[in-house]
């Protein structure tokens, strides 16, 4: 059933208290600075008492509620591992000295400055020096630029993840300043790693980085394994020009690769994966030129987790079909490594193959793709029975177009998943009671939390009832553009969750035919976000 709303954890009705009562409970502290406690001081600062769990929970509170620099000299303990000051505007912490709040957060492992007024070269060069335990570092969103990542480079020996997007203060002189330095201090003697191989996951999307800074890193940080501006245009470009200058062919760490431009040739694809021999998530957008037999380079990968292709309207699809592109790549890692699946714009989609060669998939995405197929498997595969996949724990389903069918007995397939968790359809003019009702005679949806219907107009009250029942663990309803789902029904399921004491929120957006065909308003919506 929709999760009881219970009696507070004796912990969390504290915290509240704490949270509520900052105030007063500083004001009867004994006076001091603690601020200015450095980590070799017995601190008199009662949090100091309090797990970190507890104390970043305090921090976001406070910070929600734009008085966290008062307090932030108490909180700022040894112990806290986590420090998030995302959002922190100018107002809120143009008065913090964070530089020696920072001396007591000596185990500090992850520290969030995205969107921070925080995020600039003169407070991060002269705070990082004191963070040398830290393993994940945001600063994305800010004025940060090239300086602090030398700082960065120098005393972050373990850092696993940083992100940087969207600081367009920083460039390859950057990157440089970043490996120099990380080549410089390799860690301390007790430690294994330094810089150069711990660090993991790097974001830098909508920097002034070039291929130049690209190579740098990539030649630097050995063990980088995500990357987000690393196209195969990119590692082909680079590629081209380290032929120039050696013999021998480097190999990377990646573990995942988009194509989202034009690429020079039809043999780039396979190039760029013989670098990546690890890499187990692709991310394909179908481009000019491309075609099944360079979607069946893929098959020279080890593993495959996750592939996302995608088409585009202008027919680009076309080049790439489900059969003789996307069938062998499923046969090749359906049964084994892939988990996770996402079609877009393609024609003749057959949910039923993917049923029978990927029966661990965790989640499926198939959106506005042109067609559906019914059509069989060869022979050789024909002798796999078509199952439900008893793993999948996220579906989506999208139809752009109202004259393209999902077929029926694919649509009950999907939907009889019984590990659902995260249900999002648009557009199916295949759902309706009559299919709900049919799942639900096979499934109770023990497992589903989150339900999104959208654009569906063939579905009533009677097959969201199929939801509304206690049977289920379902925390979030969503229900917009359906014209057959009323406010009436909405305040009737509300007045449900109420007498039953569920813990579950509805939104709701009716359907006007005007705004729907014309341009969307969202002042003709009602809107509901109650929780019980």
């Amino acid at each position: 059933m929709p999760q009881l709303i219970g009696v507070k954890l004796l912990s969390q009705t504290c915290l509240e208290y704490v949270i509520n009562n900052m105030a007063v409970l500083f004001q009867k502290l004994p006076s001091a600075d603690f601020a200015t406690t450095s980590s070799n001081q017995t601190s008199q600062s009662p949090f100091d008492q309090l797990p970190s769990k507890f104390l970043e929970e305090i921090i976001c509170a406070l910070r929600t509620k734009r008085c966290l620099k008062k307090f932030l000299g108490l909180l700022a303990a040894p112990q806290l591992e986590t420090l998030n000051l995302r959002y922190l505007s100018e107002e809120d912490d143009c008065s913090i000295h964070f530089e020696l709040n920072s001396l007591r957060c000596k185990y500090l492992k992850n520290l969030s400055l995205c969107w921070s007024s925080l995020s600039n070269d003169k407070f991060l060069t002269s705070v990082i020096p004191m963070f040398v335990k830290l393993q994940v570092l945001d600063i994305s969103h800010s004025e940060a630029g090239n300086s602090s990542l030398e700082v960065i480079g120098t005393y972050c020996t373990e850092l696993r993840e940083l992100e940087l997007t969207d600081c367009p203060n920083i460039s390859d002189t950057g990157v440089k300043g970043l490996c120099v330095s990380a080549a410089q201090n390799p860690g301390r003697e007790d430690e294994k790693l330094g810089l150069q191989k711990s660090l993991l996951k790097l974001g830098s999307s909508g920097t002034k980085i070039s291929n130049a800074g690209i190579f740098l890193g990539l030649e630097t940080f050995r063990s980088l394994k995500v990357w987000d501006i690393v196209t195969v245009k990119i590692l082909a470009e680079i590629h081209k020009d380290f032929l120039n200058r050696s013999p021998e062919i480097p190999k990377y760490c990646l573990m995942n690769l988009k194509l989202a431009s034009d690429i020079c040739d039809t043999k780039t694809f396979g190039l760029v994966l013989s670098l990546c021999p690890l890499v187990i998530e692709v991310d394909i957008n179908i481009v000019r030129g491309l075609t099944d037999s360079d979607i069946l380079c893929l098959l020279s990968l080890e593993k495959l987790r996750k592939l996302k292709l995608g088409g585009s309207i202008d027919g680009c699809s076309s080049y790439v079909t489900f059969g003789g592109g996307v069938t062998p790549i499923l046969k090749a890692f359906g049964n084994s490594s892939l988990k996770t699946l996402s079609l877009s714009n393609l024609c003749d989609v057959n949910i039923q193959v993917i049923a029978q060669l990927c029966p661990n998939l965790h989640s499926l995405d198939l959106c506005d793709n042109s067609s559906y197929s019914t059509a069989k498997l060869d022979e050789e595969w024909g002798k796999i029975e078509s199952q439900v996949l008893k793993q999948l724990g996220k579906l989506s389903l999208s139809v752009r177009n109202s004259s393209i069918s999902i077929p029926r007995e694919h649509f009950i397939l999907l939907l009889s998943a019984p590990s659902l968790v995260d249900i999002d359809i648009v557009g199916c003019s295949m759902l309706n009671d009559d299919v709900l009702q049919e799942v639900a005679r096979v499934q109770k949806f023990h497992h589903l939390e989150s339900l999104e219907v959208k654009k569906c107009h063939n579905v009533t009250e009677k097959g969201i009832d199929v939801f509304m029942n206690a049977q289920n663990p379902l925390k979030k309803i969503v229900l917009r553009w359906c014209r057959q789902v009323t406010k009436s029904n909405v305040d009737y399921w509300k007045e449900q969750a109420k007498m039953n004491n569920w813990q579950i929120v509805i939104q709701f957006e009716k359907f006007e035919e005007i705004d729907f065909y014309g341009e969307e308003s969202e002042d003709d919506y009602d809107y509901y976000g109650d929780e019980y």
